[in-house]
């Protein structure tokens, strides 16, 4: 009787470590996934996450993708060398979550760092993108004229309404300043033309504007600013 009382012991011990051994491949799965490496200063997935289904890819004057338009509404910019990265994380129809910053008075973000879902490790972006030339066209552009109505204004990373999106994503931007003469052609549902120089071709269209208006006969020159008096 003494034997047995003294093996139950072991027997629950041995026990324990063999339930400890066929749960830990289960707990390691469990784990979250690793931190993403960056050179920036501070982990970017502390930031706010907002997470949409992409609708489309905007491309930039310069022929560059730079943005992503959510099919929820708001506007996605990160720089053109990681466009690649992002369209494979999130072919257009798919969902993608973003951490970012947020302009505070327009659906516009600045990503940070993006992934497919929850489970992958997030991509991160090593800078901050503030579009200072994405806005004007390359030296050489062609000219091009587009027309339609308007999806949503083009906005700059700040917040500032810096064009338009037509229905069919072609991308009109404005210099800094001037759409101020023209809010009620790059409000949602307006019709809008414009001519400039630009780019046309496989993964669309995009021009920085230099005349507008609200069809191709009543197109007028867009202003530029001065910018002494921008400072």
């Amino acid at each position: 009787m003494r034997s047995r009382g003294k093996g139950a012991p072991r027997r629950i011990v041995l026990g324990l470590a063999a339930c400890l051994c066929l749960a830990a491949p289960a707990i390691a799965q469990d784990r979250p996934p690793p931190r993403p490496q960056s050179d920036l200063w501070f982990d970017p997935t502390q930031l706010p996450s907002f997470t949409g289904t992409v609708e489309r890819y905007l491309i930039n004057p310069r022929g560059e993708t730079d943005a992503l338009l959510f099919r929820e509404g708001p506007q996605i910019v990160f720089p053109p060398d990681v466009a690649q990265a992002v369209r494979e994380a999130a072919p257009v129809g798919r969902p993608i979550i973003v951490w970012g910053i947020r302009a505070r008075h327009a659906p516009v973000i600045t990503m940070l760092a993006f992934a497919p879902n929850a489970d992958s490790v997030p991509g991160v972006v090593d800078r901050f993108y503030w579009r200072l030339g994405g806005r004007s066209a390359a030296e050489r552009a062609e000219r091009i004229s587009v027309s339609g109505t308007v999806k949503a204004p083009y906005f700059a990373p700040q917040g500032e309404i810096a064009g338009a999106i037509l229905d069919d994503g072609t991308v009109i931007t404005l210099p800094p300043g001037a759409s101020d003469g023209f809010r009620d052609l790059l409000r949602p549902g307006a019709r809008l033309a414009a001519e400039g120089p630009g780019v046309a071709g496989d993964h669309g269209r995009a021009l920085a504007a230099d005349r507008l208006g609200e069809t191709a006969e009543t197109l007028k020159p867009v202003p530029v600013p001065d910018p002494q008096r921008r400072r």
